[in-house]
């Protein structure tokens, strides 16, 4: 079972957050910014006298919150476009923010002293900034310009086209004019940005890669947790490892019964031709047998590695490189989880640490659903071991009550008072036994898909009008006043006749039967939005509090209810719980001992 890869990786899925988080950001810092130009102008110029241009200053530091108010604007505005355009715009509306801001910081480098100015870190400051925010070739374009605004402003200057401002006392006034003082200014500048910016891309490099690392483990064990069943956790898993690693194929193979085959039981992104192209053993395929006994292999020329099984196969499916990890449990290695890549050479040592990982936590989800596997099949087999010794069962069963009825009626002779007690008895003990094997029979098929019933379109009133006639007669015999009160129109339920059958037929019947003489029995069906409503009410016995909790389980009975005296087997809520569930229902239960007890059942609508 394969699944094909997306054209897309899942970076692009993120990158209109990241650049939105990146645009608050510069916004943000422009606000500190343009506030902390006026507030320092202020006081340079007044308290402390430096000679600085104070009004184009202001001017500088107002312009900077003016067109930072625009582009919150703008930013408000972007983030209600269409997804589909939010990430061009939001690319470009970034670009004129670095523009903006390259503007007015070479105008506050001008009016602050131009090459001779002790707000050039400034630059730096928000070189690095850029490079944060911004990946790829941005913060190195965004050094160029910079080391070039500083050389032309520094040209114009030095040839007196613009004017130079002396902000410091004691330096030079023609300080701003010795060309070796401004190479040497320009240079070191450039030095300082290429390398600031070198370093923290490198360090930005590997943080954003962790991210991505974390954030695909963590994606990788959702995806492999989110389900117990295992073809669904092996396909997630082979997903998850290729696409952690930005490639477009993976696969999983796990070892058989045999401890030799090692058949591929997930692939994603490969091709049917390649999944089918042979069986693969330990014996013949020396890469998986390094990977079995806990080794991690990295193949950099795949169809040219003499470890490969299948070396046609491989470059007909455009394999250049592949990546083999051991999924080890907790008491053996389960298989080998494969990654692929077109391209030869293409997996580093960080690589593999990381397919590690993934596959450590596959490991343990396969683990989790081979259990939850191996108690499906436990319990089928249970079932089908029930099923088969009941319908044994109820042929012998059967047959002794019909001799005992012959018996019972004197039709091989009289009986004395005292052998027709002892009869009455044996019928009594058979007819409790024949109930218990009708009920695991249909506990059995409700554990059982093979023995269950495809679920259709079924009149729900029928089967609750079937339910309420048998229980007739046992409610006349105790004055039992039994009412049904339903919609004429006929609402149907997927569900199944005998499904159907047996719910309401537990639930009318056990209204009757525990109920005193002269009570109550009402069912009553409703059609609202949740879908067919269904709820049986009596005046019985009720139920204790402290065995509600339990009621679902099987072979459990209320304490009252075995003190009663009533027969029972206790499986017949158990059933019904999960047929309700079966057909996608609910059921719930509200009951006070010595009150009464109502069941509600909720059934989904079927589609018409």
């Amino acid at each position: 079972m394969a699944e094909q890869s997306p054209a897309s990786n899942s970076l692009d899925d993120r990158l209109p957050h990241d650049v939105a988080l990146a645009s608050a950001r510069l916004i943000l810092t422009r606000w500190v910014a343009g506030a902390l130009v006026i507030l320092l102008t202020a006081v340079s110029a007044r308290l402390l006298r430096l000679p600085l241009p104070e009004g184009p200053l202001l001017l500088t530091g107002a312009s900077i919150l003016i067109y930072n108010a625009v582009l919150s604007v703008f930013a408000a505005r972007i983030r209600e476009a269409e997804p589909a355009q939010q990430l061009r715009r939001l690319q470009r509306f970034v670009v004129l923010q670095v523009a903006l801001d390259w503007l007015s910081m070479s105008a506050f480098l001008h009016l602050t002293g131009g090459i001779t100015s002790p707000a050039i870190p400034i630059f730096v400051i928000h070189m690095v900034m850029v490079t944060i925010l911004l990946p790829g070739i941005s913060p190195y374009v965004y050094a160029t310009l910079g080391t070039g605004a500083l050389a032309v402003i520094a040209g114009l200057e030095s040839t007196q086209v613009v004017a130079h401002y002396t902000v410091i006392p004691g330096l030079s006034a023609d300080l701003h004019r010795d060309p070796i003082y401004i190479g040497a200014q320009v240079s070191f500048f450039g030095i300082v940005a290429y390398a600031t910016v070198h370093l923290v891309a490198l360090v930005m490099s590997r943080v954003r890669e962790t991210e991505r690392q974390v954030t695909a483990l963590l994606q990788t064990s959702q995806a492999v947790s989110s389900t117990l069943s295992l073809p669904d956790v092996l396909q997630r898993l082979a997903r998850s490892a290729a696409l952690a690693l930005q490639v477009r194929r993976a696969s999983i193979r796990l070892l058989d019964e045999t401890g030799e085959n090692i058949p591929m039981v997930a692939a994603y992104g490969l091709s049917e031709t390649y999944q089918n192209k042979g069986p693969v053993s330990l014996s013949r395929s020396p890469l998986d047998r390094e990977a079995m006994a806990g080794q991690t292999i990295v193949v950099h020329d795949a169809p040219r590695d003499p470890r490969i099984q299948y070396p046609k196969e491989v470059a007909e499916e455009g394999i250049g490189s592949i990546l083999v990890v051991p999924i080890t449990g907790r008491s053996r290695t389960l298989g080998v989880l494969r990654v692929y890549s077109e391209q030869a050479d293409r997996f580093a040592p960080a690589d593999v640490s990381f397919v590690l990982a993934i596959a450590r936590q596959g490991a343990v989800a396969i683990e989790n659903a081979m259990a939850h596997e191996a108690l499906q099949n436990a319990e089928r087999a249970r079932a089908l071991f029930v099923r088969t010794v009941t319908h044994e069962l109820r042929a012998p069963v059967s047959g002794a009550q019909s001799l005992l009825r012959v018996l019972v009626r004197g039709m091989t002779g009289e009986l004395t008072p005292q052998q027709g007690e002892i009869l009455d008895r044996v019928e009594t003990r058979l007819q409790n036994l024949m109930e218990l094997i009708h009920d695991l029979l249909a506990l059995a098929a409700s554990k059982t898909v093979e023995l269950q019933e495809a679920p259709r379109p079924i009149p729900l009133q029928e089967s609750i009008q079937h339910a309420v006639e048998l229980a007739a007669q046992e409610a006349g015999e105790k004055q039992i006043r039994l009412r049904l009160e339903a919609p004429g129109e006929a609402i149907l339920v997927r569900a199944t006749p005998d499904g159907l059958g047996q719910i309401f037929g537990n639930l009318v019947g056990n209204a009757v039967k525990y109920t005193p003489q002269g009570g109550k029995v009402d069912v009553l069906v409703s059609l609202r939005s949740a879908g067919a409503v269904v709820t049986v009410t009596d005046t019985g016995m009720g139920i204790p509090a402290e065995d509600l909790p339990h009621l679902w389980e099987e072979f459990f009975r209320a304490g009252n209810a075995r003190r009663s005296g009533i027969a029972g087997t206790g499986l017949g809520l158990s059933i019904v719980q999960r047929l309700v569930e079966t057909f996608e229902g609910m059921i719930s239960v509200q009951s006070a001992e010595a009150q009464g007890t109502t069941f509600t059942v909720t059934l989904p609508i079927a589609a018409s």
